[in-house]
Formats: structure tokens, C-alpha cells, sequence
């Protein structure tokens, strides 16, 4: 086990590097660059714009910037941001709290619904199964748009800030944080359900047919107990690895939603990142998605070699 983790943490790491490298590469290769459009300002002094362009050195070639960012980053540096003049590791860090709050809270909810909602039988699993086809079928920024018109219609858009009511202490905070999240936080749930349910229901209706399973029906044991004892063991495997993907996409998952929501989470500053060419947020964007994904499957495995002994088995 210690050996197999230790493998997985030197591929992370090359994975890391490697998805590193390839934004800068990426962004050194696009046309243009942040001082592009900087040089346009009518009240910039080019004495100012060569003392910024001094400090970023945009003239270092890719290798240089990247082993120099590299260095920084082992000491918790991501550096500074050229639109907002403060430190990224500050400024995103911020950010990714309210992205996981979100995509949090839309996971937790798909899967305790998924979850619930894949158990039923009869009438109520087709009408679950048509309302799964329904939402398969509705792509996830139309919904998202249909739920923006549906709030902006009945006047539930909230139009507050996370840190407008107060301290975190406060009853009106969490009330505020509340009707805030609600709209985009529906919005990743219903984005989610499908997949989960799928796989709930898929995983069950195999773990049914399994030899261990038929052998406890033939045996006469009761409902509840093939159920929890039998069948959502059976099932667990696959669902753990669907859990781990889950969990790594929290961050890319959600940010369409807090644009689109107004939700000040990574995925405004990252757009305008982007659109600015601010090299440093864009990077350190992507470096925290790639970390995210890499622990959501470092998740997985672990979760999977605690369940199945013949993982622990094929380990030792």
C-alpha cells in the first residue's frame, strides 16, 4: 500500500508539472499579452508602464518564467497579480472556499437524493427514471439559464453579498448565505443528479444478479438485510470511483454557475483572468483544478482499499 501510494504521488506530481507547463505554454503561445491593452490607457505615463513591465519581465523566455514560478511556488508563492496588484495566493484562495462551498453543497445534495431516489421500485422509480431523462436531455447551461429566468420571474434572485449581513456569528450571515447559494447551488444539483442516479440505479440492478446475492435470496433472508448487507456492498465499487470524479471536478464543475449566478467564487476571477491575460491567476486557477482532481481520485483509491479486501489483498 505505502508503495502503490507513494507511485501515485510521484504521477500526481509529474501530472502537476506537466499541466503547469502546458497553461504557460498555452498562454506564452496566444497572441497578445496584459501590456497589450495596458498600452491603449490614455492616463498610463509610459514611465509607469515600463516600471510594470520591468517587474512581470515579459521578455523571459517560457523556460526561465516557468522554472522561476516553480521556485516560488515551493514557497507558497504564486505571485502577483497584474490587474489587481495583490497577491494571487490571497486573492484565489478566497475564491476556491466559495467555489467548494457551492459545489459542495450541489454534490451532497445530488448524491443524498441519488442515493434515496435509486432505492425506490415501482411507480415511483419510472417517474424518477422519466424525471432523469428529462434533466439528461436539457444541456447544463440551458437549465442553469432556465432556473436564472424562473428566479429573475418570481423575484428570488437574491441580490446581497456573502459578507453583507454581518459576521460569521451572526444569524444573518448564514440567513444571507442561505438565499445566496439556494439558486446556484440548485443549479449544480440538478446538474449532477443524472449522472449519479444512473449509476445508482445500474449498480443496483447488477449487484442483484450477483452470484453472492442470489445465493442469500435463495437462502430466505429478508428485504432489508440483502439490501444493506449485500447488495449496496456489491455496489459500492463503482459508485467510491464515481464519488472520487466527482470530488475532482468540484472546482471546473461550478464555474459557468457563478458567472452566470453572480456567485464570487474562481470562476468570475478566472474568466477575467483569462480575458486580461493575467498569466499568474490563470495559472494558479488551473494548478488548484489539477490538485482538486488529483485528490478526488487519491479519495477514490483510498476509500476502495478500505472496502474491498482484495484490494488490501493485492497490495500486501
Amino acid at each position: 500500500m505505502i508503495r502503490s501510494l507513494a507511485t501515485r504521488l510521484v504521477h500526481s506530481l509529474v501530472s502537476l508539472l506537466s499541466v503547469s507547463l502546458l497553461c504557460f505554454a498555452l498562454l506564452r503561445a496566444a497572441p497578445g499579452d496584459y501590456f497589450t491593452a495596458l498600452r491603449l490607457e490614455p492616463g498610463l505615463s509610459r514611465q509607469t508602464l515600463r516600471s510594470i513591465e520591468q517587474q512581470a519581465d515579459p521578455g523571459s523566455s517560457l523556460v526561465r518564467r516557468y522554472v522561476r514560478w516553480c521556485g516560488a511556488v515551493l514557497h507558497g508563492d504564486f505571485g502577483i497579480s497584474l490587474a489587481y496588484h495583490m497577491p494571487v495566493r490571497s486573492l484565489v484562495m478566497d475564491r476556491i472556499l466559495n467555489t467548494l462551498l457551492l459545489a459542495g453543497t450541489g454534490l451532497f445534495l445530488a448524491w443524498l437524493i441519488g442515493l434515496i431516489a435509486g432505492l425506490l421500485r415501482g411507480q415511483p422509480r419510472a417517474f424518477v427514471q422519466m424525471c432523469s431523462s428529462l434533466l439528461w436531455s436539457i444541456p447544463e447551461p440551458v437549465l442553469a439559464l432556465l432556473l436564472l429566468f424562473a428566479a429573475l420571474r418570481l423575484h428570488a434572485l437574491a441580490s446581497l453579498r456573502i459578507d453583507d449581513a454581518g459576521p460569521v456569528t451572526s444569524w444573518g450571515h448564514w440567513r444571507n448565505l442561505a438565499q445566496q447559494i439556494a439558486l446556484p447551488a440548485l443549479a449544480m444539483t440538478l446538474s449532477y443528479l443524472p449522472l449519479v442516479l444512473r449509476h445508482v440505479q445500474s449498480g443496483l440492478e447488477a449487484a442483484q444478479h450477483a452470484p453472492a446475492v442470489e445465493a442469500a435470496h435463495a437462502h430466505g433472508i429478508p428485504s432489508r438485510t440483502l439490501l444493506l448487507h449485500y447488495i449496496l456492498p456489491e455496489t459500492a465499487n463503482p459508485l467510491i470511483s464515481l464519488l472520487g470524479l466527482s470530488v475532482g471536478s468540484l472546482l471546473s464543475a461550478s464555474l459557468f454557475i457563478e458567472v452566470l449566478f453572480g456567485w464570487p467564487g474562481l470562476g468570475q476571477i478566472l474568466l477575467s483572468a483569462i480575458l486580461m491575460r493575467d498569466t499568474n491567476i490563470v495559472v494558479a486557477g488551473v494548478f488548484a483544478s489539477a490538485t482538486i482532481l488529483i485528490l478526488g481520485n487519491l479519495l477514490s483509491d483510498l476509500l476502495l482499499w478500505f472496502h474491498d479486501p482484495r484490494l488490501r489483498g493485492a497490495a500486501l
